[in-house]
């Protein structure tokens, strides 16, 4: 009993150090061990047969390299990205293979520097909010830069700030996708940067509309890249209204009257998203398009992934049934859709609550996609931090179990997944049973989420106060 205590003491210890250990030394930390990961994935590329690096970083490379022989990124097969990454990739050739992946764990740390940056804007925000309210229930008004002495430490924003930031920091699956290579941090970030936009606008009356347009251009720039983000426009224009969509016609209304902000915000993201979009088509054509955008709408990706449809497709292909009509396709995204706009109205119409919904939107995109691979994890897991406060409501022990049950849901997959990739079992049917049940979990682990989600709540020193 005395053993077990001193080691949950040693533990807490542990955990205050981390935690209270400064940022930019957590910075510097993780840029150590991501460079550490670039450097093993050399070494490991050199002698197994079985890459660490992402198959799509050498897809990208070899569209840099195309584009420095005066081609088009796109000669290279299976080159389906915005031809700016084969752009940020050219250095590949140039200076060394391992500059992209450099590049990504760059973005990567970028990520964690936004992370820290809204959550301790945020937080102090609600703090603020939150004394002021007390204050005016003893009639002691006060100013609005509240000094935040009267804070638990627990609950103190550069703490909760830090917390998010390591969550991101130091999760294995982000630094290892980095590190392979892979582009979705850099996207991610774009991401998370027009969150932080709309959020700060919020707090800067001043310069609220700039910076609601530099959110658009963000958001237009992401859409360009990849084409998920288009699903987080709703939530967005949803956040800058000036009431609440509580019926159709309410709906309507704000669809067809836009306010000054609403305007901005989509002002901005079509300057960008036409812009980059036209140069493009510009240089490369129809073949632009058709590879960066229609294309995805067509994919079939008979490799084996995560996804729920895997198995559908896999046999199709086998048979000589005709494709899908368009009236199944419908019923197969209907409950996708259906669920975006449930979060979005549900969840998009305060800032406050923007990045828990655009994570739910996000895990839903993810889960619901006809292809998923561990790359698209990203997707959601970058927004996560920016939620983590206002979990409380789940304890400990459920939060484990949670992540216990998306990692075990996970690991039954990958083991009929490796029989067939290095053993060449057919475990095809297998592969599309443990799909279904990937699925039913995350589906859990949505509804967990959405029944425990609540506001910040803070434990404050009323004597500190009056």
């Amino acid at each position: 009993m005395t053993q077990t205590k001193a080691a949950s003491t040693g533990w807490q210890r542990l955990g205050r150090r981390i935690l209270y250990t400064s940022f930019r030394t957590h910075l510097l930390i993780s840029a150590l061990l991501r460079i550490a990961l670039i450097c093993y994935g050399q070494i490991h590329d050199s002698q197994s047969a079985v890459p660490y690096t992402d198959i799509d970083y050498k897809v990208v490379t070899d569209g840099a390299r195309q584009v420095l022989a005066g081609d088009t990124p796109f000669a290279r097969h299976t080159y389906r990205y915005s031809p700016i990454m084969a752009y940020l990739q050219t250095l590949n050739i140039l200076l060394h293979p391992a500059w992209g992946k450099l590049l990504y764990a760059t973005f990567d740390l970028l990520i964690a520097t936004l992370i820290y940056r809204l959550v301790h804007m945020e937080i102090k925000s609600q703090y603020q909010k939150t004394v002021q309210h007390l204050l005016s229930k003893f009639n002691r008004p006060r100013e609005s830069d509240q000094s935040l002495d009267a804070l638990d430490e627990r609950s103190h924003p550069e703490n909760l700030a830090r917390a998010a930031a390591c969550f991101w920091l130091y999760n294995p699956l982000t630094a290892v996708i980095s590190t392979r290579g892979s582009g979705d941090c850099f996207s991610s970030f774009f991401v998370i940067l027009t969150i932080y936009l709309l959020l700060k606008s919020e707090h800067n009356d001043a310069r609220s509309y700039w910076l609601i347009f530099g959110a658009g251009l963000a958001h237009g720039l992401v859409i360009h890249l990849r084409l998920y983000p288009l699903l987080f426009s709703l939530a967005y224009y949803l956040s800058l209204s000036t009431r609440l969509t509580q019926t159709p016609l309410d709906f309507l209304c704000q669809i067809l009257r836009p306010n000054k902000q609403q305007l901005c915000l989509i002002s901005g993201t079509l300057i960008s998203l036409v812009a980059f979009t036209w140069t493009f088509y510009s240089m490369y054509g129809w073949e632009y398009i058709y590879e960066a955008y229609l294309y995805h709408f067509v994919r079939k990706d008979l490799r084996h992934n995560f996804s729920l449809q895997f198995l559908l497709q896999y046999l199709g292909s086998a048979s000589s049934v005709a494709e899908p009509s368009a009236i199944l396709k419908t019923l197969v995204l209907a409950p996708q859709f259906v669920l975006i706009l449930y979060l979005s109205l549900s969840f998009g119409q305060f800032r406050q609550t923007l990045p828990f919904c655009i994570f739910a939107v996000a895990f839903v995109i993810v889960t619901y996609n006809s292809v998923v691979t561990s790359q698209y994890f990203i997707w959601y897991l970058a927004i996560l931090p920016l939620c983590l406060n206002n979990f409380k409501m789940l304890s400990w022990r459920r939060c484990f179990s949670l992540l216990f049950l998306w990692l075990f849901a996970q690991a039954l997959w990958l083991l009929p997944a490796y029989l067939l990739e290095f053993h060449t079992w057919n475990t095809f049917y297998w592969i599309g049973l443990q799909g279904a049940v990937f699925f039913a979990s995350n589906g859990y682990i949505l509804e967990q989420l959405l029944s425990h989600y609540g506001f910040t709540q803070f434990k404050i020193s009323y004597r500190k106060l009056l």
